[in-house]
């Protein structure tokens, strides 16, 4: 679940956590604790959904955890599925078609989560350099060379967070910040900066 709560946790400096969970996923015993393992990092990473579901949608709490559990149950099919108990290349082409259909529709309409989102934090300016080569830690992770992927994945996060620089705002562009609070049973909006 650390996977997904960490690296979906509003800093963007932690994404790269979210690269662990290809290695969680490969290493799992059987395709139960595979699909366990998949749900626990959705669940994790999308924690807000049912909140903001309930928010956009004007209704009732328990239909945002109702579609919370449908989108996790879309990710957890995909990667339940395609997890293999060999290792070496069919499980890494295994996560690799996995992660491919959860960037497509009908699947990627639910595709969040993904740790190829690191690309950005990791190589930041590379364009299709670094996520090419966030595909392929990613890729790495799923095999023998994870030992080699995670030292590396946290060198280049600790690279990037000492090195980081906010993204300018392209000219023209407003960023507007809205604080979205409870109180009591209402909705209270705040544009506070």
């Amino acid at each position: 679940m650390a996977t997904g709560a960490i690296g979906w946790s509003g800093n963007v400096l932690l994404l790269p956590a979210g690269m662990l969970f290809p290695a969680f996923w490969a290493y799992a015993p059987s395709r139960s604790v595979a699909a366990l393992v998949a749900a626990v990092h959705f669940l994790g990473a999308s924690r807000g959904l049912p909140q903001g579901a309930s928010v956009f949608f004007g209704s009732q709490y328990a239909i945002g955890i109702g579609l919370w559990f449908a989108a996790s149950l879309v990710f957890v099919a995909v990667y339940s599925t395609l997890w293999s108990g060999r290792s070496g290349w069919p499980r890494m082409l295994r996560y690799l078609i996995a992660s491919v259909l959860m960037s497509l529709p009908p699947f990627g309409i639910m595709g969040w989560a993904s740790p190829i989102t690191a690309a950005g934090v990791l190589f930041p300016g590379w364009s299709w350099f670094g996520l090419a080569a966030t595909a392929i830690l990613m890729l790495m992770m799923t095999t023998s060379l994870w030992r080699i992927a995670v030292p590396v994945v946290t060198g280049l996060a600790a690279w990037s967070a000492a090195v980081w620089t906010e993204p300018k705002v392209g000219e023209g562009w407003t960023g507007i910040n809205t604080t979205f609070r409870y109180e009591g049973a209402g909705l209270l909006i705040s544009t506070e900066k």
